[in-house]
């Protein structure tokens, strides 16, 4: 009984889960990677990643729905970055740093999908290989089959 009364108290003292991420409401507007509004890349790292260009900065808007961040809406993001990074050159640091990870999970998830793509091309030519040797099977004994 003394274990048990220790495991629930360690689990009472762990740390709290940080917040979730925002999600987006259902009705927001997602916009394609592919549509003509993307026009500013939001990072030179990140080129294929694009936001709408004037009037607004490309770090103020949102990348996925394209509409203008609202800087009520992420106050309390701003401190907590501003805390992590006091200094201008350390944000920069990070940015550069996170756009680096972010084009390399980018070319790794390009990679993957390519690797898929082979994958599945092969296997459609062994499907259609062997649908060519079953045709010309089920001909050749139909050709047998007395009349």
């Amino acid at each position: 009984m003394g274990q048990q009364q220790q495991q629930q108290q360690q689990q009472q003292q762990l740390p709290l889960s940080p917040p979730s991420e925002p999600t987006l409401s259902p009705t927001a507007n997602l916009v394609s990677l592919d549509s003509p509004v993307r026009t500013t890349p939001i990072h030179e790292l990140l080129s294929s990643i694009r936001v709408p260009g004037q009037p607004l900065q490309p770090h103020q808007y949102h990348p996925v729905t394209c509409v203008p961040i609202e800087e009520d809406d992420v106050r309390a993001q701003f401190e907590q970055l501003r805390q992590e990074f006091p200094s201008p050159e350390a944000a920069l640091k990070e940015q550069e740093q996170v756009a680096r990870e972010i084009k390399q999970k980018l070319e790794e998830a390009e990679k993957k999908r390519e690797e898929i793509q082979k994958a599945m091309d092969k296997k459609i030519k062994e499907r259609n290989t062997e649908m060519k040797v079953l045709s010309k099977y089920q001909k050749v004994k139909a050709s047998d089959i007395p009349s």
